[in-house]
């Protein structure tokens, strides 16, 4: 079992999750990490770092390996935001984490030389689990969309080694494996080795990435490497707190608008019978949306 150090420090308190440790990072004047409440729109965080050092910028939320870009400044801190990253809107790693299915299988299937690299990299291949990146690649040019079952790809973790370093021609091999898991789930295609099977691989510690090596390839070697916590960020006046925010199914409001609240009050519940997580207020104040999300405003 593997649990990072937020997760476990929740564990120990024992109590409502309410509030999230984040850092603000990349072209911004004062990297920072913060303890905030969830639900605190991005912007605010943004400022609390002192602002963008260029005009035109994106956001990566989550680290730059595995980040979404943001859809807006508007959206809020969930209970997995695990920290902002501003960068140029030039930046190559926007382009790369908002690259569309259509273009990354058409050049895949084109460009691809089946030279190995994103397997021989592959964590997951080096710990000796039944993945190969490179076959998926293989099946984008000898099967169709709804035949691409390759049983590997679902030891997937999705870390996109492979694809941000591994990879010569920048093609996406991380992609490929995603879009093949949901065909090999459907059909069944699980691993039938025993555990003893499993072996790592013989040249595993000589293919590690150093993370210096790793941050020139990224184009992030310009930006401050540091994110001191400081307690800088004054409690926001409203919060967004979505229905679903974590694994499972989306909870279900059991607050209504105008409805006043305090931190760690139950907003949202799972439905009887089903896996999620509960919803908990994390400023105090008055309900004035329940639609998808639940919105709260401190009339403080």
């Amino acid at each position: 079992m593997v649990l990072n150090v937020e997760t476990l420090v929740n564990i120990g308190l024992d109590r409502p999750v309410t509030h999230k440790y984040l850092t603000v990072a990349g072209a911004v004047q004062t990297p920072v990490t913060l303890r905030v409440p969830v639900g605190t729109p991005f912007s605010e965080l943004i400022a609390a770092a002192g602002r963008p050092t260029v005009a035109d910028f994106g956001v990566l939320v989550g680290g730059v390996m595995m980040a979404k870009p943001a859809a807006s400044l508007d959206d809020p801190v969930t209970k997995t935001t695990g920290g902002l990253v501003v960068l140029p809107s030039t930046h190559p790693l926007l382009a790369r984490h908002k690259g569309e299915w259509k273009h990354i299988e058409r050049i895949g299937r084109s460009a691809c030389d089946q030279c190995r690299f994103c397997t021989e990299f592959c964590p997951r291949y080096l710990l000796g689990h039944p993945i190969e990146p490179h076959r998926a690649m293989q099946s984008l040019g000898f099967t169709g969309p709804k035949d691409r079952m390759i049983a590997g790809t679902l030891y997937c973790c999705e870390c996109n080694l492979c694809t941000l370093f591994a990879c010569p021609e920048d093609l996406d091999p991380k992609n490929v494996c995603v879009q093949a898991k949901p065909a090999a789930r459907e059909k069944g295609l699980v691993f039938l080795g025993k555990p003893e099977d499993v072996q790592p691989h013989p040249l595993a510690d000589s293919r590690r990435v150093p993370i210096r090596r790793l941050m020139t390839r990224l184009g992030l070697t310009d930006f401050q490497n540091t994110g001191p916590l400081e307690d800088r960020l004054p409690p926001p006046q409203r919060v967004t707190l979505p229905l679903r925010q974590h694994a499972g199914v989306a909870a279900v409001a059991v607050v209504r608008e105008g409805e006043r609240v305090r931190v760690g009050d139950v907003l949202a519940a799972p439905a009887q019978g089903t896996l999620g997580a509960r919803i908990h207020a994390s400023i105090d104040g008055v309900v004035t949306s329940v639609n998808g999300s639940v919105v709260i405003e401190s009339h403080a």
